[in-house]
């Protein structure tokens, strides 16, 4: 009887062990961090990280508390580590709840008024839950076509980013994102001082910044203090769409080739680790811009 009492302890030694490895969240090994080689991300003990995300761009505008829950659950399950949003796809933005991102303009003092599960708040339940299903917060802090069209300045940007900083500074699952499907030579000086802002406050986590499609950062922002890694877009709904693009990183014709973006972005100095931001979408059909593409 005792032996196999010493045989069942074990066995539930072993369960208990193996459950509350499965369970373990990446940031138990230490917060992110470039390796000494600039080639790759790792956490502080040395283990490697592979990114693999998804991009949820609306999670915090479209989905209520249930639906966010039932997401972040399957991309957990679907294997996902990290999952791409936009803070603000617009200035302001509003969420399922009706609640805005900027009820007071750019007085950020205001962004968040008691008594109410503000647009913060609901951002806050959704990176938590990220956290709890062992999932990163790629945070896109503003999109690019709100730059672009001038909604928001260097000056606006500053205070922003010490909003977000001070708010997120703590929370072990976030990636900061500059850009947002934009080039970064249009009104570089708020991407400037929004990403100093952020990290003159936050040093816990890394920042990287998503360029339009065929681009990669390093063109921009290869010598960027904050920028610790490199993305770039290979593709949409296909490979191989200019879209206008004079300066082309790559060949013609070899599109499909990603290493040929990762090798591009290494010809800049100092050479920093590059990830695909986004290869082209399985469910995204051909057509969606041109209805005679073929």
């Amino acid at each position: 009887m005792k032996k196999i009492m010493i045989t069942l302890a074990l066995a539930c030694g072993i369960f208990t062990a193996a459950s509350a490895a499965k369970n373990e969240k990446p940031w138990a090994n230490g917060k992110l961090q470039v390796s000494a080689n600039q080639r790759f991300l790792q956490f502080e003990n040395g283990q490697p990280f592979f990114m693999l995300g998804d991009t949820g761009w609306l999670l915090p505008e479209r989905l209520d508390r249930a639906e966010a829950q039932y997401y972040l659950q399957k991309c957990r399950v679907a294997g996902f580590n990290t999952v791409l949003i936009q803070v603000m796809d617009g200035t302001p933005s509003f969420n399922i709840y009706g609640q805005q991102s900027l009820p007071a303009g750019w007085d950020l003092s205001k962004a968040d008024p008691a008594g109410v599960y503000s647009y913060w708040d609901h951002l806050d339940y959704i990176i938590k839950l990220a956290e709890m299903n062992g999932i990163y917060i790629g945070m896109v802090t503003i999109w690019g076509s709100q730059v672009k069209a001038e909604n928001i300045n260097a000056q606006q940007a500053k205070a922003y980013g010490k909003f977000l900083a001070n708010r997120y500074k703590n929370s072990p699952n976030i990636i900061w994102v500059m850009g947002g499907d934009i080039q970064g030579d249009i009104h570089p000086e708020v991407w400037e001082s929004l990403a100093t802002s952020i990290k003159s406050i936050d040093h816990n986590h890394l920042m990287t910044y998503h360029p339009r499609g065929r681009y990669t950062s390093a063109k921009w922002w290869s010598k960027a203090k904050w920028l610790d890694f490199h993305t770039f877009q290979s593709g949409h709904r296909k490979y191989g769409q200019r879209m206008g693009n004079k300066d082309y990183p790559i060949p013609d014709n070899t599109e499909e080739d990603n290493w040929m973006y990762v090798d591009s972005t290494w010809a800049y100095k100092p050479i920093k680790p590059v990830l695909d931001a986004e290869p082209s979408y399985e469910d995204i059909p051909k057509g969606l811009h041109d209805p005679n593409e073929e």
